[in-house]
C-alpha cells in the first residue's frame, strides 16, 4: 500500500515518535535545571552579580524558587515536542515532493518548525512575567497572568517579543540540526550504548551550549520587552538601541550572566539530546515491534 493511501492513524504513529519523544526529553530537563535558569534571568533583567542573584533568590524563599514552573514545564515541553517533531515532519513533506534529498531540506525544515514553536509565545510571555519581581504581588499564577493581560491590554499583548522569538528560534533550529550530527560524528566511534548516550550528552551539550551563548543578546532583548506590562510594542532593532545606550555602549553589558547560561545549557541541551535518543529509540522499536 502506499503511503499516500495509508489511514491517518498509521501516519500518526510513523510521525509521533519524534514529538514524544521530544516532550520527554524537554520534562527531564526542566525538572532538573529551572532553579538555575531562574538565577540567570535574574541575571539578564537585573544585572545582578552571581552572589547577589543567588542571595535575592535565597531570600525568597523555596517556594517562590519554583513558582511558574508550571509554565515553562507546559511551554518547554511542548517547544521541544514541536522543535524535533515538526522538524522531522517538515523535512518528510519536502523530501516527499522531490525524488531525491538536497542540501536545503534541512534549513527550511528547521526554520519552518522553528516558526511554528512560536505559537507558544503566550506562554513565554507569561513565564517572564511571573519571574520579574516586581509583579510577584501582583500576579499570583500563569492564568492569572494570562486573564489579567487579556482584560487590560488585549491579546497583543500575548505576543509581545514574538519576532525576537521567531528571530531567536529558526537560527538556533537551522544551526542545532545542521551541526548535530556532524558534531557527534567528530568523537570516537561508540560501541556501547553508555558511550552513544555519552556522545549524545556531549555533542547536544556542547553545540547547545554554544548556541545559547551566540543568541544570548536575543534572549536579553526578548527578556526585558517581556518583562513590562502594557506599553508600546516597539521595533527589536529599537529595543536594542535603548538598551545598548543603557548599559554604556558596551556590547559585553549583554553577556551578563552568559557564563551560567553557558554552563546551564551544556547540561541542559546534554540532558536533552541524550535523553531524546533515548526515548526516539524506544518509542520507535516499540511502534516496530507492534508492526
Amino acid at each position: 500500500m502506499s503511503s499516500r493511501r495509508q489511514p491517518i492513524s498509521t501516519k500518526f504513529k510513523l510521525r509521533s515518535p519524534e514529538y514524544i519523544a521530544g516532550f520527554l526529553s524537554s520534562a527531564t530537563n526542566i525538572l532538573l535545571t529551572y532553579p538555575v535558569n531562574k538565577l540567570i534571568f535574574r541575571q539578564q533583567i537585573y544585572r545582578l552579580k552571581t552572589v547577589d542573584a543567588f542571595q535575592q533568590l535565597k531570600d525568597e524563599g523555596l517556594l517562590v524558587l519554583y513558582r511558574g514552573m508550571a509554565l515553562p514545564l507546559i511551554q518547554k515541553t511542548f517547544s521541544l515536542s514541536i522543535m524535533f517533531g515538526a522538524n522531522a515532519h517538515y523535512l518528510h513533506i519536502l523530501q516527499s515532493f522531490s525524488k531525491a534529498d538536497h542540501w536545503y531540506h534541512q534549513p527550511i525544515a528547521s526554520a519552518l518548525a522553528g516558526s511554528t514553536e512560536a505559537v507558544l509565545t503566550p506562554l513565554e510571555r507569561a513565564q517572564v512575567l511571573l519571574q520579574t519581581p516586581k509583579y510577584n504581588a501582583v500576579l499570583r499564577n500563569g492564568l492569572h497572568a494570562f486573564i489579567l493581560m487579556y482584560k487590560h491590554y488585549g491579546i497583543i499583548e500575548y505576543y509581545r517579543g514574538v519576532t525576537l522569538i521567531l528571530i531567536r528560534n529558526s537560527v538556533s533550529n537551522i544551526i542545532f540540526f545542521a551541526c548535530r550530527k556532524p558534531v557527534k560524528d567528530l568523537l570516537p566511534l561508540a560501541s556501547t550504548d553508555f558511550q552513544h548516550s555519552l556522545y549524545d550528552f556531549l555533542s547536544g551539550g556542547l553545540l547547545g551550549a554554544l548556541l545559547s551563548t551566540f543568541t544570548y543578546p536575543i534572549n536579553v532583548l526578548k527578556n526585558i520587552q517581556q518583562s513590562e506590562l502594557g506599553g508600546r510594542h516597539d521595533r527589536p532593532i529599537k529595543i536594542f538601541r535603548l538598551v545598548y545606550e543603557q548599559r554604556g555602549n558596551s556590547f559585553k553589558e549583554f553577556y551578563i550572566g552568559a557564563k551560567w547560561n553557558f554552563i546551564r545549557s551544556l547540561v541542559s541541551w546534554g540532558i536533552i539530546n541524550s535523553t531524546y535518543e533515548y526515548y526516539l529509540t524506544v518509542f520507535q522499536n516499540t511502534i516496530n515491534g507492534d508492526d
